[in-house]
């Protein structure tokens, strides 16, 4: 999973995944490990979400696919070097 995600970042391409029991469509923006050493994924939600840009255990995803979409820029509220993570594999 940890190649697919960096590759959608480098490509900007959207992801369809089901987390916590919903299918979302999401943008990934920034995918690393966080201080607790748990790998995490930050997006922007297209749909199936209520937080439009949300943070993600990756160990919680389930059906990922990449979607032939891709986004153009990242979302609103995006910080390159995310504060959430310690070390980070691919960044927007």
């Amino acid at each position: 999973m940890h190649e697919t995600i960096v590759q959608a970042i480098h490509e900007r391409r959207r992801l369809r995944l089901r987390y916590n029991g919903t299918v979302r469509i999401v943008e990934p923006q920034c995918h690393g490990l966080g201080t607790r050493g748990t790998e995490l994924l930050r997006v922007r939600q297209v749909s199936g979400g209520s937080y439009p840009e949300a943070l993600f255990d990756v160990a919680k995803i389930a059906d990922l696919v990449v979607l032939d979409e891709r986004f153009e820029r990242p979302g609103p509220h995006y910080r390159k070097d995310d504060s959430a993570m310690k070390t980070i594999f691919a960044q927007l």
